[in-house]
C-alpha cells in the first residue's frame, strides 16, 4: 500500500523548513519567520508579503532559491505568486514588555530587616527592533536595516531620514543592540554627528589626528545619527568623507540618519552627498493612523496601563505628526490613571489633553515660509524679495507664495507686501500656477536635480511645520 501524500500543511512546513536550512536561521528569521506568509493552493504558493517593498527585496535576494524549493517539495510545475497583504503589517509586542504590563497584586506594608540599598540605574532603556511599530511608512526602512544586519557592508551606505519624533535614534540604537547579538565578533560605534564634530575638532587641537582616525576608521559597523548637523561644516565634511571612503573601499557598514533627504542639505560637499545618495535612502514617513494606534497601544503596555479603544483611537487621531507626541499623551493619561485608579475615557483625554494640543499646534509666520524655502533653494531672502524674474528666482518665490497662503490665514495683500511689496493679484496668479502644476504632476529644478514638485511641496511642508 502506498503511504498517504503530504498533506497541504505537511507541504508548506517542509517548505519553510528547507528554507530556512537554505538561507540559515537568521536570514530566514529577518524575511520569513514574522509577517510572512505561505498559502498553498493545488500547485501555487500565494506568498504574503506586507508590503510592496518587502515583495520586490524577497524576490531579488531569494527569488530564485525560493523557486527551487518549491519546485522539489510540490513538484515541477508549482508556482510562486507574491501578494501584498492588506493589513498594516505590525510587530508583535515583545513578551518582555508584555510581562512588565501585568498588573501587580497589593501587599500590606511589613517591617523587614534591612538591606544593602542597590544602586538605582538612570537614564533611557535602550529599545529593541521587536518594540518598533512597522507599517506601511517606514517597511523600507526596516527592510533595509534587516539587510544590513543579516549582511553588513551588503547595502552601501544605508541613509536613513525622516522628520524628527519618527524613530531615527531608536532604529540606531535598536540596529546595534541587534548587531551585537548577531555578530559578536564586529566592532560596532554609534554617535551623533555632533559628537563626531567634537571630538575632530579635540584632535585637531591637540595634533592627535593619527589616533583619531584610528578610533573611527578601525570600526567595522560606524553609525552616526543627526548627519545633518555637518552641514555648512567643510573641514569635518572632509574629514567624514575620508572616513566614509575607507569603508567603502573595505566594504564595511555605514548608517547614519538626518532630517532631510541628502540632496536638500544646502550646504553639504557634492561628493558626499553623491555617495549617500549612490547608497540606500530611505525615508520613514510620518505614521498612518493603523500605525499610530499600535505605538499608542505600546506606551500604555510599557506604562502599565490599560486605556479603552475608543480612547487609543481618539489619542492617535489627534496627534498625527510623529510618535513623541503620542507618547507624550500616553504619559500623561497613564500618569492620571494610576493616580485616580480611573478609567481614562475619550471624555477625560479630552480635557487632559487639550492644553498638549494646543502646545503641539505651531503658528506658521511668513517669515517661517520664507527660511524654508530660502534654505532649500539655497537663495538668500534680499533675492526672493527682489524684482528678479530669473526662473532659479521666481520658482522659489512662486512656491513660498502658495506655501504662505496654504499653511497661514494671511490674505492675499500681505503675503504680496511681504515677499518684495507685490499686489494681491501677484500672490494670487502664483498660486494659481503652483496648483495647475501639482495637478499636471509637474517638476521643479533644484540644483543640479530635478524633483517632482508635489514631493517638493510636502518636503517643504514637512520641514515648516517640524519647524
Amino acid at each position: 500500500m502506498l503511504p498517504d501524500s503530504p498533506s497541504v500543511d505537511q507541504n508548506v512546513d517542509m517548505i519553510l523548513q528547507s528554507l530556512q536550512e537554505s538561507l540559515g536561521a537568521r536570514k530566514y528569521q529577518n524575511w520569513f519567520g514574522g509577517s510572512t506568509k505561505l498559502e498553498l493552493n493545488s500547485s501555487e504558493l500565494t506568498v504574503q508579503v506586507p508590503g510592496p517593498y518587502l515583495v520586490k527585496w524577497i524576490q531579488q535576494q531569494f527569488g530564485a532559491e525560493f523557486q527551487r524549493i518549491v519546485a522539489h517539495i510540490v513538484g515541477p510545475s508549482a508556482s510562486i505568486r507574491y501578494e501584498v497583504g492588506q493589513e498594516v503589517s505590525l510587530s508583535e509586542i515583545p513578551k518582555d514588555v508584555q510581562n512588565e504590563a501585568q498588573p501587580v497584586a497589593g501587599h500590606s506594608r511589613t517591617t523587614a530587616e534591612p538591606k544593602v540599598a542597590r544602586k538605582r540605574k538612570f537614564g533611557r532603556r535602550a529599545r529593541t527592533l521587536s518594540e518598533f511599530v512597522i507599517g506601511p511608512c517606514n517597511e523600507l526602512a526596516m527592510a533595509a536595516l534587516h539587510q544590513v544586519v543579516a549582511e553588513p557592508g551588503s547595502v552601501g551606505a544605508l541613509y536613513l531620514h525622516s522628520n524628527v519624533g519618527n524613530g531615527k535614534s531608536h532604529l540606531l540604537e535598536a540596529m546595534r543592540l541587534r548587531l551585537r547579538k548577531e555578530n559578536p565578533q564586529l566592532q560596532i560605534l554609534l554617535l551623533t554627528a555632533e559628537q563626531f564634530t567634537n571630538y575632530f575638532t579635540q584632535a585637531l587641537s591637540a595634533k592627535t589626528l593619527p589616533s583619531f582616525r584610528q578610533k573611527f576608521r578601525s570600526v567595522d559597523i560606524l553609525m552616526v545619527d543627526d548627519v545633518d548637523f555637518l552641514d555648512g561644516k567643510k573641514g569635518i565634511q572632509d574629514e567624514f568623507l575620508h572616513t566614509l571612503k575607507q569603508f567603502e573601499d573595505g566594504h564595511r557598514q555605514i548608517v547614519v540618519t538626518a532630517n532631510r533627504h541628502p540632496r536638500l542639505l544646502g550646504r553639504m560637499s557634492e561628493e558626499l552627498i553623491s555617495r549617500f545618495v549612490s547608497g540606500l535612502v530611505c525615508r520613514l514617513e510620518n505614521p498612518d493612523t493603523e500605525t499610530r494606534e499600535e505605538i499608542v497601544r505600546r506606551h500604555t503596555l510599557r506604562q502599565q496601563s490599560k486605556f479603552p479603544e475608543p480612547t487609543i483611537q481618539y489619542i492617535a487621531s489627534r496627534f498625527k505628526n510623529n510618535g513623541r507626541e503620542l507618547e507624550g499623551a500616553v504619559n500623561i493619561l497613564g500618569t492620571w490613571g494610576q493616580m485616580t485608579k480611573k478609567t481614562v475615557t475619550v471624555s477625560v483625554a479630552q480635557r487632559l489633553l487639550s492644553r498638549l494640543e494646543r502646545d503641539c499646534m505651531r503658528i506658521i509666520r511668513l517669515a517661517d515660509v520664507e527660511t524654508a524655502v530660502c534654505s532649500l533653494f539655497g537663495v538668500d531672502e534680499e533675492s526672493l524679495k527682489s524684482k528678479s524674474r530669473k526662473q532659479s528666482i521666481a520658482q522659489p518665490r512662486m512656491l513660498a507664495m502658495y506655501l504662505a497662503r496654504t499653511l497661514t490665514e494671511t490674505p492675499y495683500s500681505e503675503i504680496g507686501q511681504y515677499f518684495g511689496g507685490r499686489n494681491h493679484s501677484t500672490v494670487m496668479s502664483a498660486e494659481r500656477k503652483i496648483a495647475d502644476q501639482l495637478s499636471e504632476k509637474g517638476t521643479v529644478r533644484v540644483s543640479t536635480e530635478t524633483w517632482e514638485l508635489q514631493d517638493l511641496v510636502e518636503t517643504l511642508k514637512d520641514r515648516i511645520l517640524a519647524g
